[in-house]
């Protein structure tokens, strides 16, 4: 008997995988045309345990200036590779900076650093310059450089700079399960490789192995990111929290393929650490294996076979299909941080066959069986018209008996125009299938009315199939009377200009009608004119005080919002506004010029 086990993981893994290991291979393998990105790629390599690229010492030596960015670059390279690097007054040149007065925390950092990459001899009364320059500087980047510093002088950490490595880790925040500091990749990392390098030369760890989950998390989340600059700072983080020996977390996920078939197939697992090396020493077994729905198990539970972070476990014999919960826990030796419980997917495929099928042509005014087969001779062939009526019975059976499949249907495709049909066949209590199709009701709604020979297929799906199961099992010729015509595929080509026509403006009237219309409006202020000339109306009473000009101002700036506001200059909201100012203006000096009328009135009599 042949079977599979499909393995799916419910958790992501918080390690990098074989697929990402070479992908970042590949990303780090190109040539250097800087001192930053001959670092960067030497040290990636070496994380990553790859050759050297070859001409870097060279370049290096060939491209390093007098400034301390160059010297840290080369230094760095020189440390990694061992390459031969000697630079006239490199050393008085690093003296220089990290003894300036008021030294950054930034210049001590790749100072000490590069008089230790080159072996050359550091001052460990330095430790005084970086807590005061820490002083100075309290950002997660400077605590981060001043671990890196602290940890290349000779003789003992110093305590003020150590005891600053858990306050610092707490300023982190948490999401989801991943922690990082605001400022992201580059001061996480830098945070990382500080507080566990020098953690390591104090052999005490700072940092509870919580914290190291919550920024492996962070960590790998960034593995799939673009620029080679932010892989670099990834493998940074991600090489502090597997190369140290006080609190490496570690976790568990699958190995190999996803499928495996054959009576010798069986399930493995892999401990690594967040670089995805396996985990010498390291333990693992299985906690659970049923089918939650009915407790079927698939493994036997208990340590699993293997060691040294790889395991594997054989299933139980004649396991039953079906989708299996499996519990997988670990344990580590000293120095690491245990893997939390894996919860996987674990899929039993077995193969079915389909049994006891009939076939039967029937005529559906006396129910008559005018062709009948059990296809074991294979695909029937068959003619039918609107009389017809199509019958199929069969059952679908694995090892253990009779199934019932999520997805199984008849599919009749025709031959020429490629046009398909689907028919779903159900199953009874005892799991037999059936399908009737009749011609008579089906023919226009499901077949279109198209006539000819049709392909039927039986096909099976499910879950716990390793692919779709597609049986030929006839050949019928639908005759139709009034067939529709079988047109051919449509041939692809250019549809017609679409042409838009806007709609014509109506007709105008005649410039004399225009004419007299615009007279008859203006007609009321002619009249208004003449009335007044004959009233005797006159500006001689007019007040050229300064609250009659205000007033008819104001009046006259009224007419103007109200004339913008029609023309649609200015929208409700700025006419209010506007409005609400000169009204208030307009009112105050009406007033006043009222109040200056009435008192001449009053003196004239």
């Amino acid at each position: 008997m042949r079977w599979g086990v499909l393995v799916l993981l419910v958790a992501l893994t918080a390690a990098l995988t074989p697929a990402d290991r070479e992908r970042l291979g590949a990303v780090f393998s190109g040539p250097v045309d800087s001192l930053k990105s001959a670092y960067q790629t030497t040290v990636a390599r070496q994380i990553l345990k790859l050759a050297p690229l070859d001409g870097v010492c060279e370049f290096v030596a060939s491209n390093t200036g007098d400034s301390l960015n160059d010297l840290y670059y080369a230094s760095q390279v020189s440390g990694a590779l061992g390459c031969n690097f000697a630079k006239e007054g490199a050393e008085g040149t690093l003296m220089q900076e990290i003894t300036a007065e008021g030294a950054s925390i930034s210049k001590l950092f790749k100072g000490i650093s590069s008089l230790a990459n080159l072996n050359l001899a550091v001052d460990p009364t330095l430790s005084g310059k970086i807590s005061a320059a820490l002083k100075k500087d309290d950002s997660v980047m400077a605590h981060a450089l001043a671990y890196l510093a602290a940890a290349a002088l000779p003789g003992d950490v110093p305590a003020d700079v150590y005891d600053t490595i858990e306050d610092v880790a707490h300023r982190a925040d948490t999401i989801g399960t991943a922690r990082s500091f605001d400022d992201g990749l580059m001061e996480t990392a830098m945070f990382l490789k500080g507080a566990l390098v020098l953690s390591q030369k104090q052999g005490k760890a700072a940092l509870s192995g919580e914290m190291v989950k919550g920024f492996t998390a962070y960590m790998t989340s960034n593995k799939n990111k673009a620029s080679q600059s932010s892989l670099f700072y990834t493998l940074i983080g991600l090489d502090a929290l597997s190369n140290n020996n006080l609190a490496v977390p570690t976790s568990l996920s699958v190995s190999g393929g996803t499928v495996i078939s054959g009576e010798g197939a069986n399930f493995q697992v892999v401990l690594v650490n967040p670089l995805g090396e396996q985990v010498t020493g390291s333990e693992a077994s299985i906690q659970s294996a049923v089918v939650p729905a009915t407790g079927a198990a698939l493994f036997k539970t208990g340590p699993m076979e293997g060691g040294n972070g790889a395991f594997s476990v054989s299933p139980l014999p004649n396991p039953a299909r079906g989708v299996y919960s499996v519990g997988v826990t670990g344990s580590v030796p000293a120095g690491f941080v245990a893997p939390d419980p894996a919860k996987f997917k674990v899929k039993v495929v077995l193969p079915v066959t389909v049994e006891g099928s009939s076939l039967k042509i029937v005529d559906v005014d006396d129910n008559r069986a005018m062709m009948t087969s059990d296809l074991s001779g294979g695909a029937a062939v068959a003619k039918v018209d609107l009389s017809s009526r199509l019958t199929l019975d069969f059952n679908i059976a694995d090892n253990a008996g009779k199934v019932a499949l999520h997805q199984v249907f008849v599919r009749f495709t025709n031959t020429k125009t490629q046009q398909t049909v689907y028919f779903v066949a159900q199953a009874d209590l005892n799991k037999r299938y059936s399908l009737d199709v009749n011609f008579r009701t089906a023919a226009a709604k499901s077949f279109g009315g198209v006539a000819g020979d049709y392909s039927v297929d039986l096909i099976l799906g499910d879950a716990t199939l390793a692919s779709a199961v597609v049986t030929n099992i006839a050949t019928l010729t639908l005759d139709l009377a009034e067939s529709k015509e079988v047109l051919a595929a449509p041939e692809k080509a250019a549809k017609p200009e679409i042409t838009h026509v806007f709609r014509q403006p109506e007709k105008r009237p005649p410039q004399a009608i225009s004419s007299l219309f615009t007279g008859l409006v203006l007609l009321p202020a002619l009249v208004v004119l003449g009335v007044w000339a004959k009233l005797g109306a006159n500006l001689s009473g007019f007040s050229f005080s300064l609250s009659g000009l205000g007033f008819h101002l104001g009046l006259l700036a009224v007419l103007g919002i109200y004339v913008h506001f029609f023309l649609g200059l200015i929208d409700m909201f700025a006419t209010m506004k506007w409005l609400a100012i000169v009204s208030l203006f307009t009112f105050l000096t009406g007033n006043r010029l009222l109040a200056s009328i009435a008192a001449q009135r009053k003196e004239k009599k």
